[in-house]
């Protein structure tokens, strides 16, 4: 079994608490690095764009890597496809919107306005929209209800990046493009989505049919966090497709 490096990225507005321990389920011989993007977590005084400071990682990766990207940290997990990330090995999305990965016709003006909407609405009722967005993260969900309460209790407010971090968060999640990147990548990406995500919505994935690196897999009752109730779920998906 081949020695993998494990980079994790967590998504917008949740730090690296957002795995529930998920990390903990690979296999001894991996190496997990749980990371806390610029303005999060352990990293809240870090300066850097998310563009920046994983790049600035990826770039100099001495050993054979994975990125696991969930949400935006998916959308930031495909730098690792540029040339200069010898050491990225494999890429693992998951329940990442992928035509916000894009400025072509692909992408959805709705998502646009969406994302307009979710920053004006930070800041006239942060506590509001906060509470809001945890609910659209795992609705959907046959325990929606457990888990909205059991991500309210992990993640206090106060504990959750300013408003500015997340306003710019906002900003590169609709101008990173990595679309054609990952539409003809050489390296092995596995895109895992859930039926049941609220926030990523019908996503047309045929143009990534094409490409044989990429593999494609659907998980029946998995919300957009799946890392509180679906841990195994994600896994398995996981597990295969790094032991394949």
């Amino acid at each position: 079994m081949r020695k993998y490096k494990i980079f994790f990225l967590h998504g917008w507005l949740f730090d690296s608490r957002i795995w529930f321990g998920f990390e903990k389920l690979m296999p001894k011989i991996y190496q997990s690095v749980l990371i806390d993007l610029p303005g999060y977590g352990k990293n809240r005084d870090n300066l850097l764009s998310p563009v920046g400071y994983c790049k600035k990682i990826f770039n100099n990766l001495s050993s054979p890597t994975i990125i696991v990207g969930w949400s935006f940290g998916g959308i930031l997990a495909l730098l690792g496809l540029l040339k200069n990330c010898t050491n990225v090995e494999k890429i693992i999305l998951i329940n990442t919107h992928l035509n916000l990965a894009s400025r072509n016709k692909l992408r959805s003006s709705t998502n646009s306005k969406k994302i307009k909407q979710l920053r004006h609405n930070l800041s006239t009722n942060r506590e509001e929209t906060i509470k809001k967005f945890f609910f659209e993260c795992v609705k959907g969900s046959p325990r929606e209800l457990n888990d909205y309460k059991y991500l309210k209790k992990n993640f206090k407010l106060s504990s959750m990046p300013n408003n500015d971090i997340l306003a710019d968060g906002l900003n590169y999640i609709s101008d990173i493009d990595y679309f054609d990147d990952l539409k003809h990548t050489q390296k092995e990406v596995l895109v895992i989505y859930g039926e049941k995500d609220n926030l990523l919505n019908k996503i047309s994935f045929s143009k990534f049919r094409q490409n044989k690196n990429i593999k494609l897999c659907s998980l029946n009752h998995i919300p957009h966090i799946p890392f509180i109730s679906f841990k195994k779920e994600i896994y398995s998906a996981i597990k295969k497709f790094i032991e394949n």
